[in-house]
C-alpha cells in the first residue's frame, strides 16, 4: 500500500552507482510517461538534475529522454515510481531531508499552461 505523500517511507535505500527514492504519481488519475518531463531531487539541500534522474516504472528502467519517447508506457496512480540518482558510494547512513519536484505536461491543457512541477518533501532515514 501506497503512503498518501508523494515520497514513500518504502524504497529508499542506496543502490550501486547512487540511491533510489519511490515516488507516487501525484496527479490522481496517473500519467502517461511521455508526459513526464522529469524530476529534480534535492537531498540535504544538495540537488541532483532531471539528467542524474532515471525512472523505473512496471519494472522497466527510463532515462528521461527515453521516457519522452514511449507510446504505451503510463504511470499509474497506485503504482511507486522508482527515481534512481546517480552518486558514486550513494548517501551516508542517517536522516536525510528530500526534497522531489516532479514535472510533467498535461494532454489536454494549452500549451502557454504548461508545465506543471509538484514539489513534495519529506525526511527519511537512510539504513546500511
Amino acid at each position: 500500500m501506497l503512503d498518501r505523500q508523494v515520497i514513500q517511507s518504502r524504497g529508499f535505500k542506496n543502490v550501486p552507482g547512487g540511491f533510489q527514492v519511490a515516488v507516487r504519481c501525484p496527479y490522481y488519475r496517473g500519467l502517461w510517461a511521455s508526459l513526464v518531463e522529469g524530476a529534480t531531487v534535492v537531498v540535504d539541500g544538495v540537488s541532483y538534475p532531471a539528467d542524474r534522474v532515471r525512472w523505473t516504472l512496471g519494472g522497466v528502467t527510463y532515462t528521461v529522454d527515453e521516457l519522452a519517447e514511449t507510446d504505451e508506457v503510463r504511470w499509474p496512480y497506485e503504482e511507486a515510481a522508482l527515481l534512481t540518482i546517480e552518486k558514486p558510494g550513494g548517501l551516508p547512513p542517517g536522516t536525510h531531508e528530500i526534497e522531489v519536484a516532479i514535472t510533467w505536461r498535461w494532454s489536454y491543457i494549452p500549451v502557454e499552461r504548461q508545465p506543471t512541477t509538484a514539489v513534495a518533501g519529506r525526511k527519511l532515514v537512510l539504513v546500511v
